[in-house]
């Protein structure tokens, strides 16, 4: 009788365990996508940033997280849509411009977010430091580095 005990308590603390890691897993997948694109973007915003700014800058990113998990999870829900929607045999422009349209939106309120994290943050940074994270982003989305790189064009930081 005790053995038939022990097994029993093997199978169901065996089956407790498994339940948890799978819950552990499936959990992980689901926002996995998320959670990647806000750990890129934190790294990229605070890459060449001093130890000094990049604290005040992960603390107004993490008190804004729920927002900017909800614009990236808007983001990816709309790009799928767009998908959906190329893969169909016949489309017509209405339903492009509307998908299009969609995906403009979420990235909007991802930039907003984003705005506002660095409303927050700027402010608290030496003249200097502000304009060397504006030539770091510009250089980031226009190619080049801000080490001396490709240089800004005519006009721009």
């Amino acid at each position: 009788m005790t053995s038939k005990r022990g097994i029993l308590f093997a199978l169901l603390a065996s089956l407790i365990v498994n339940g948890a890691l799978i819950g552990l897993f499936v959990g992980h997948r689901m926002a996995g996508e998320d959670r990647r694109a806000m750990h890129g973007m934190t790294r990229q915003l605070l890459r060449d940033e001093p130890s000094e700014f990049a604290e005040p800058m992960r603390n107004a990113m993490e008190a804004h997280r729920s927002e900017m998990r909800n614009a990236f999870r808007q983001i990816r829900s709309a790009r799928r849509d767009m998908f959906k929607i190329l893969k169909m045999p016949e489309v017509t422009t209405d339903e492009l411009n509307q998908a299009l349209a969609r995906i403009r939106e979420a990235e909007m309120n991802l930039k907003k977010v984003s705005h506002q994290v660095l409303a927050e943050v700027l402010p608290q940074m030496p003249v200097e430091q502000r304009l060397h994270f504006a030539k770091a982003d510009m250089m980031r989305r226009h190619g080049g580095d801000a080490h001396g790189g490709e240089r800004p064009k005519a006009g721009r930081l």
